[in-house]
């Protein structure tokens, strides 16, 4: 209706009246970049949070609660036990490294061509992410208004664009701020109103756990288990420590922090929030389960009856709250790759060649949306098409950086060959493996990574 539009357009001009705010103060690279490391440990904390966590979990989470069960609640305690390591070694590291760039001191250790690898890595890494993004909440938005699903992405890609390009990482913090607390009122809401059907009972919830158990197989070590235990655990851990430990995005708000100790506030708050909003969106997952039971929808078909249910006003709230967590995911990732290209291949010369560079990236990355339009309809779940793919993707990386900071023994060769012998292996273990666990690919790509980095530099030493 009229609210729910007025609703959803109003936050899309918002976005766009930031960004052209922010463009007055974007005058040079660091605070194109860094936003002159201006901002304290709660802005930073709920950007990190909000631009790992993206349409695609608000999407594939309660997706996957709906259709396999409580099993995916393994990766919740990943986000406390990945903390000491980043804590420990990876804040630190960066912040003494001098660099904008996650990658720059590789070329200290193993040289240019090792860094132009990690950078290059990096963006198509996150164009591939930017991509499934962008079709996650366009997906679902348009099951519940009807709208196309190319029209849905080309306005959130465009409305990211433009803010993150002009208006630099100061827009993207601040719109991520915003934008997380748009998911959480409208996730609270949606519980809220849940809670009054009765969806939350204690005859309710017990009756669906009875109905849902976690998979006999579960505690099984087989690789082929589609979500156990363990592959659940290291898989997740893998991935998490990729993302905070390895990833452009990330990196670079642990430089732009104040200092050190307001960086490690950062990632703790980013910790907790997570698991705040993964939890709720595990409850609103049984709570579309529990009042479709016995329905043979596709679980994204029941959440879009379930939110078109909801009060006027509160569908735009969610049409809003979707475009939130698809924009705070692509604003980071352009100014992240911008950053990478910026600073250490040095394409972009000029702040305003920066901009129009980040402008690029985003056109790029809409046309990567629209070309797996047919792909990950193909493979139905974008749960596991983000696990194959995007979790998969990044192992090879975290290896380079993992080898760089801490590895006296791995050559140059080993470093910068392994690196992409790992990569390639890991698009083929996509094609290759089709029935592995959900989190297998990550383990398995980091481990050939690591492997083929030791053998390379034995061999060439």
């Amino acid at each position: 209706n009229a609210f729910d539009i007025t609703i959803a357009v109003s936050y899309i001009l918002v976005m766009f009246l930031i960004g052209y705010i922010s463009s007055k103060k974007s005058s040079d690279r660091k605070q194109m970049y860094l936003a002159g490391n201006m901002f304290t440990w709660f802005p930073i904390g709920i950007s990190v949070m909000i631009s790992a966590f993206s349409a695609v979990n608000f999407v594939a989470f309660p997706s996957e609660v709906i259709e396999f069960g409580p099993a995916v609640m393994i990766s919740l305690p990943v986000f406390i036990l990945v903390l000491y390591p980043v804590i420990r070694w990876f804040i630190p590291f960066f912040r003494r490294s001098g660099h904008i760039s996650a990658y720059g001191f590789l070329e200290e250790k193993y040289g240019l061509r090792t860094k132009y690898l990690a950078t290059a890595l990096f963006v198509i890494w996150r164009l591939m992410w930017i991509s499934i993004t962008l079709y996650a909440s366009a997906r679902l938005i348009t099951v519940f208004t009807g709208w196309p699903l190319y029209l849905i992405i080309i306005i959130t890609g465009i409305t990211a664009v433009f803010y993150s390009s002009i208006g630099g990482f100061r827009a993207v913090v601040i719109t991520d701020t915003i934008q997380f607390f748009i998911l959480f009122g409208t996730i609270s809401l949606t519980l809220f109103f849940a809670s009054q059907e009765g969806n939350f009972s204690s005859a309710a919830v017990t009756e669906w756990f009875r109905n849902n158990p976690f998979p006999e197989d579960f505690f099984y070590l087989d690789p082929k288990v589609r979500i156990s235990f363990w592959s659940g655990l290291t898989g997740t851990f893998i991935a998490f420590l990729a993302r905070y430990g390895a990833d452009q995005i990330t990196v670079q708000r642990f430089i732009a922090s104040r200092s050190d100790k307001e960086a490690v506030k950062a990632i703790v708050l980013n910790s907790a929030a997570a698991v705040l909003i993964l939890t709720m969106l595990m409850l609103w997952g049984i709570a579309v389960s529990i009042s479709h039971s016995g329905s043979s929808m596709p679980p994204i078909g029941q959440m879009a009856v379930f939110i078109g249910s909801l009060p006027a006003g509160i569908t735009g709230l969610f049409t809003a709250a979707l475009l939130a967590a698809s924009m705070s995911s692509i604003d980071s990732g352009l100014n992240a790759m911008s950053a990478a290209l910026s600073g250490e291949i040095k394409i972009f010369s000029t702040v305003n060649k920066e901009k129009t560079g980040t402008a690029i990236l985003g056109i790029l990355s809409l046309g990567g949306a629209l070309a797996l339009m047919p792909v990950i309809a193909a493979e139905g779940s974008i749960f596991v098409v983000a696990n194959k793919i995007i979790h998969g993707f990044g192992a090879p990386i975290l290896s380079l950086v993992i080898i760089g900071i801490f590895s006296k023994k791995i050559t140059a060769a080993g470093a910068f060959w392994g690196t992409i012998t790992g990569a390639v292996c890991s698009l083929a273990s996509v094609i290759i493996f089709d029935d592995l666990a959900v989190h297998a690919y990550v383990v398995i790509n980091l481990a050939v990574s690591l492997g083929l980095s030791f053998l390379i530099s034995v061999k060439s030493s």
